[in-house]
């Protein structure tokens, strides 16, 4: 292949118009490329940044899972991630007090994590149960009889202890996506 030399590029600069946003782009490769602005696809510990911020500043050393005290956190992917599928996050900020880096210096502790209750809710069917009531630490879930719960999401924390304590599995949590 024959090299580019300046009639080429007199040549093709004849042909095509470049913007001068092309031309800097050009000569500065870093300016190609777009910010990646990306939501939450996984839960992240109670005190991460947004998840731009978190993903360029969590090195997933993994500091926050050791001394996570009901071991929750899991390094996925290169960074911090929760696994409330078997327990729930006690909200008690080791994590964050052991995370060198800032990803996990947010002032609002919340997972983004939200319940949502099936229509199998034994309160629904008997009126009788309200475990995930008793449980809830924020008071974010009240229940009427013979209804399924009602979660106020302004309080809820995304902890996941109504998730733990409801028996029949009637208790699912999803990513919120709330700022």
């Amino acid at each position: 292949m024959p090299e580019k030399d300046e009639r080429y590029y007199k040549a093709y600069l004849a042909y095509n118009t470049i913007s001068r946003r092309s031309l800097l782009r050009a000569f500065i490769p870093h300016l190609a490329e777009e910010p990646k602005i990306s939501s939450r696809t996984v839960p992240r510990p109670p005190s991460a940044l947004n998840e731009a911020e978190f993903q360029s500043m969590c090195t997933g050393c993994g500091d926050c899972a050791l001394v996570c005290p009901e071991q929750i956190i899991l390094i996925e992917n290169k960074h911090a991630q929760l696994s409330l599928s078997y327990g729930y996050c006690s909200q008690c900020g080791e994590c964050e007090n052991a995370c060198k880096t800032g990803a996990l210096s947010n002032k609002v502790k919340d997972t983004l994590l939200r319940p949502t209750f099936s229509n199998d809710c034994q309160n629904r069917y008997n009126g009788y149960c309200d475990l995930c009531v008793e449980q809830c630490p924020s008071g974010a879930i009240s229940i009427t009889e013979n209804s399924k719960p009602i979660l106020l999401e302004s309080s809820c924390d995304g902890c996941g202890r109504c998730k733990q304590a409801c028996p029949f599995s009637s208790v699912e949590l999803a990513l919120s996506f709330q700022p």
